[in-house]
């Protein structure tokens, strides 16, 4: 059953208590949701996450089985031990070797099969529901709204999708194994050394409760130490995400130092709780095996008297303390579960409080509202059909659009954003959004992306209110170049085609040709087979911004919106970016977000965003 035992080195819950070195003076708080997840015990976090089992359940029942067949086989070798020393060794009959031995063979490797496939059928529960939690888990971060997305730091959430998933794995498939396999393996043990011997076994396992005793204990502070740990690690995870990402602006404005100061400090208080969390394991490890040893010594005392006074063989003892070498070990294995699984809460506490949270606005068959087993099983041609060819209604090649007393709040937000919004945007219409920072002019995309719906009113495009639309169906409608520039691991090609990658090499040399990004492309070394850097960092602001307008191009979407395209961007950039981005402006319905008044004057005309009104100048 070793492999199914799994490393948690990494995961990072919550802490138990505050940290008190956090916080210093000239250091920001990132990392984590502010507020702490609700607490879950071992079978409230069993129940939340037994929808993970189904269908496997009956595979996990078969594990068990089988390890306790090898259980079985470990009682038949410890008793032909046992009639070996006592009547091979002691009587000096060689001659009745030859039968104890070969069924000693064959039983052994009876049980190695056993063990062999119950820890095959175990490891595929263990993989499943660990690959059914992790596509769960990211389908639903990725369909958290916008602001709910913006509480969590990103390595803190990249933690949660590993370790913290991993460890979760111990209070469901091989927790229950071990857990079930440990008891039974006791009840078996113990009966055998009744049935060798009543007397001398009742006083071994009168001894036994004092290593359950010493397990409890120490999962209370296993389960303290552990805490801290992974919250630890969570934190650090996001200050390295964060550093790696800004490393260029932590040089540039010489902050080296202070940044290597800020991670170094995580770093300690990562380690101190680690060294808190291994001088605990440490110490109940030790704890047991004394206690294992004391109650062996002891059983080995009182045997020698029974022998001594001819109450008991030594054949009997050797097989007693055969059983018993087994059942503490069993005991051991309870009480290392009980530190795991209480450990593991604070894992799943972490998990469970992403999956908790609301997701924006998806649609009611959104592959992510299924049973978190339905696509995770599917085959891989299946899994593409659920997820990369949504049912779509038609997509029309005209887009108008209408503002009806649209008023509009973040949650938990009193301040409303919108209010009584009325405007009229007609087929064609090339439009600048202007307004202060913060007066809801990226709201507008967002709305009208269905990232979050109205609280009143309505927004109508081509007359059919956009609620009734279908999310996949107007997003169809939609392209959107962001203010940063989402660029993917992989080829140029790959990129301008990743809103429509089943466009044609011949489709996305002309979307690049429009978007005026041939002539870089083609000198970079492989040209549009050229590999792009993390985040495209070896290209420039105006060619990657370039790259998102092919990608608009080749999209042909009747609707653009364009925010903040030219930020960032000097002007002889700005004015390279904005010829091609003029082309795919006029050409369909476009709303230009910006707050340069000499960028917005190039649309028809603009749109104000203030005191929660849209007024059109």
């Amino acid at each position: 059953m070793a492999g199914l035992r799994r490393s948690r080195w990494s995961a990072a819950p919550e802490p138990e208590e505050a940290d008190e070195t956090a916080n210093r003076p000239g250091e920001r708080e990132t990392g984590p949701a502010d507020d702490r997840p609700d607490s879950l015990n071992v079978l409230t976090t069993i129940r939340r996450f037994s929808p993970l089992l189904a269908g496997e359940r009956w595979k996990l029942a078969l594990a068990i089985v089988l390890y306790l067949l090898e259980v079985g086989t470990t009682v038949i070798t410890v008793a032909l031990f046992a009639h070996i020393v006592e009547n091979v060794l002691v009587a000096g009959d060689l001659g009745a070797l030859t039968r104890p031995m070969l069924i000693w063979v064959t039983v052994s490797l009876l049980g190695a099969v056993f063990s062999y496939v119950g820890n095959v059928i175990g490891g595929a529960v263990t993989e499943k529901v660990l690959l059914r939690l992790r596509d769960q888990l990211y389908a639903h971060t990725q369909r958290l709204a916008p602001h709910t997305r913006s509480r969590f730091g990103t390595g803190d959430l990249i933690a949660r999708h590993s370790s913290d998933v991993e460890a979760i794995d111990s209070l469901l498939s091989s927790g229950i194994i071990s857990a079930v396999v440990a008891v039974v393996s006791l009840v078996i043990y113990a009966t055998a050394a009744f049935v060798t011997q009543w007397d001398l076994a009742l006083f071994a396992i009168v001894l036994a409760p004092l290593l359950w005793v010493i397990a409890r204990w120490f999962g209370v502070v296993v389960k303290r130490a552990s805490r801290r740990e992974r919250y630890a690690n969570g934190k650090i995870s996001t200050l390295i995400q964060e550093g790696l990402t800004n490393s260029l602006a932590i040089q540039a404005d010489n902050q080296v130092g202070s940044d290597r100061l800020r991670v170094l400090r995580q770093s300690r208080r990562w380690r101190d709780a680690r060294m808190a969390e291994i001088k605990a394991n440490a110490a109940f490890a030790e704890a047991v095996s004394t206690a294992e040893v004391l109650c062996m010594i002891a059983v080995l005392f009182f045997g020698a008297w029974q022998i001594s006074t001819g109450r008991a063989s030594i054949g009997t003892l050797i097989a007693l303390t055969g059983y018993l070498g087994y059942l503490y070990p069993q005991i051991q294995t309870l009480g290392g579960l009980v530190v795991e699984v209480t450990s593991a809460t604070a894992s799943a506490e972490r998990v469970a409080q992403v999956l908790d949270e609301p997701m924006g606005i998806v649609d009611a068959d959104d592959p992510a509202l299924d049973d978190p087993t339905v696509v995770a099983d599917a085959s891989d041609g299946a899994a593409e059909a659920m997820l990369t060819r949504p049912v779509m209604g038609p997509v029309a090649d005209m887009a108008s659009l209408v503002f009806r007393d649209v008023g509009f709040s973040y949650p938990d937000s009193e301040h409303p954003v919108l209010e009584h919004a009325d405007l009229t945007i007609n087929d064609g219409d090339f439009v600048s959004v202007l307004g202060a920072s913060g007066a809801g002019k990226s709201t507008l995309a967002y709305l009208l992306l269905r990232f979050y719906d109205p609280d009143t009113g309505e927004i109508l495009l081509n007359g059919s209110d956009i609620r009734s639309l279908g999310i996949p169906t107007l997003r169809a409608h939609v392209a959107m170049l962001p203010q940063q520039v989402a660029l993917f691991g992989g080829t140029v090609a790959e990129n301008i085609a990743y809103g429509r990658p089943e466009a044609t090499d011949d489709q996305i040399r002309r979307a690049a040709a429009s978007a005026d990004a041939t002539e870089f492309i083609e000198r970079l070394p492989g040209g549009f087979d050229a590999r792009l850097a993390e985040r495209g960092t070896n290209l420039s602001g105006g060619q990657r911004q370039r790259i998102a307008l092919a990608r608009a191009f080749l999209r042909d979407t009747p609707l653009l919106i364009l925010d903040e395209p030219t930020t960032g961007l000097d002007a002889a950039t700005t004015a390279r970016v904005i010829e091609p981005m003029c082309r795919l402006a006029q050409s369909r319905t476009t709303l230009l977000i910006t707050h340069d008044p000499h960028v917005a004057a190039l649309a028809d005309y603009t749109v104000e965003v203030d005191s929660g009104r849209l007024r059109r100048r």
